[in-house]
């Protein structure tokens, strides 16, 4: 078997794959749940791969008669990355699962696999049969994956409208799981073409190098997985609201002694606890601290201070370091070990959190600190 440059590049790239299955068993601070299932991407992922790299040198009988049994995986891919981001993102579903009604697809087409089989020494025109079934699988394959992104699309963005009201911080899991739906946007794309290129009409781009393009994409995505899942282990989640859940207008069942006992609670936590200072605080653990749920807490903030989660912690964490300032304690730390000391986990949340409070950067308050003690002395 003589492998081209580019056939050799993908099988180091299975090898990587390979080797992020099982590194990933062995991380820190998992979530077993998410990590499972990025795992069997993964390991399709690889397959894929695989076939690229040796489709060429196998038997085009072997191929036409069994290679449906591979493709059968695609059918695996979008329920699968939905999953992932599902348990990935949202608050006691690290063992979420879709019903299996999303895999019947993937099992339908495993069953006709068997079937193609079956019947494959009477086919009297194979050329027409494989144009025909080529077609109809590729328009299933896009279709069942197409749906699934836009389906973790909206979870992405739905995260993304209320990390505010529940985390205290802006998470680089966002970044990752944009980069990982934005990679499988473009193998769709790449695939459209290769349809059209197909069954429709010829483009500059035959489809051998669509093929290789998709590849490509594959191994950017196995590389991206990698890095976010060795360097970022641990990620942290809001609630997934139930399907009986809904945005309370009034008091939510809360009497006025509840509501004040809540109250209490949450300036006591604050103010002389200084649970402000946690990093991996959200509103479920601050839920969990003061005795009650995440609605009934989340209404009391909505309702009584008005404010979000996100905008009541990093005031108290901008009052911390600001006090902090005033007692110079930026001339023997550094702006960001002072930041950390407070609360925040990451240099640019602190900023951008900084600045939406005082409407100036950090640099601008410690010159005003400094001029206005120089006015006073």
């Amino acid at each position: 078997m003589n492998l081209s440059l580019y056939e050799l590049f993908l099988v180091l790239i299975i090898g990587q794959c390979v080797f992020l299955i099982f590194a990933i068993q062995y991380i820190p601070k998992k979530h077993t749940g998410a990590n499972r299932i990025i795992q069997y991407l993964l390991a399709i992922y690889s397959l894929f791969l695989l076939e690229r790299a040796i489709g060429a040198d196998l038997d085009t009988y072997f191929l036409r008669r069994y290679s449906g049994f591979i493709n059968t995986f695609y059918l695996f891919i979008g329920p699968l990355v939905y999953t992932y981001i599902r348990r990935l993102l949202f608050y006691k579903n690290g063992n979420y699962r879709l019903a299996y009604y999303h895999y019947v697809p993937a099992l339908l087409f495993l069953g006709y696999c068997f079937f193609h089989v079956y019947i494959y020494h009477s086919i009297t025109d194979l050329h027409r049969y494989f144009t025909t079934l080529l077609l109809w699988n590729d328009a299933v394959f896009f279709i069942s994956i197409s749906a699934y992104l836009f389906k973790s699309y909206r979870l992405l963005n739905y995260y993304k409208k209320h990390e505010e009201q529940e985390l205290s911080f802006n998470q680089t899991i966002i970044k990752y799981i944009e980069i990982m739906l934005i990679c499988l946007l473009i193998y769709m794309i790449f695939w459209l073409l290769g349809m059209v290129e197909r069954f429709v009409v010829k483009l500059p781009i035959d489809i051998g190098m669509i093929w290789d393009i998709s590849c490509l994409i594959f191994c950017i995505q196995i590389y991206i997985v990698g890095f976010y899942n060795l360097k970022h282990p641990e990620l942290f989640k809001i609630r997934f609201p139930s399907k009986t859940e809904s945005i309370p207008k009034r008091k939510n069942g809360l009497g006025d002694n509840e509501i004040h006992k809540i109250q209490n609670l949450i300036d006591i936590f604050f103010k002389e606890k200084k649970g402000y200072r946690r990093p991996e605080l959200s509103l479920s653990i601050l839920a969990d601290e003061i005795h009650t749920t995440t609605n009934k807490l989340s209404w009391v903030l909505n309702n009584v201070y008005k404010k979000t989660f996100y905008q009541l912690v990093n005031e108290y964490r901008v009052a911390d370091f600001s006090q902090r300032i005033n007692e110079n304690a930026h001339k023997e730390f550094t702006l960001v070990s002072i930041a950390f000391e407070v609360g925040f986990n990451s240099k640019s949340t602190f900023y951008k959190a900084f600045k939406e409070i005082t409407k100036m950067t950090p640099s601008d308050y410690i010159k005003h600190v400094e001029n206005s003690s120089k006015r006073i002395v």
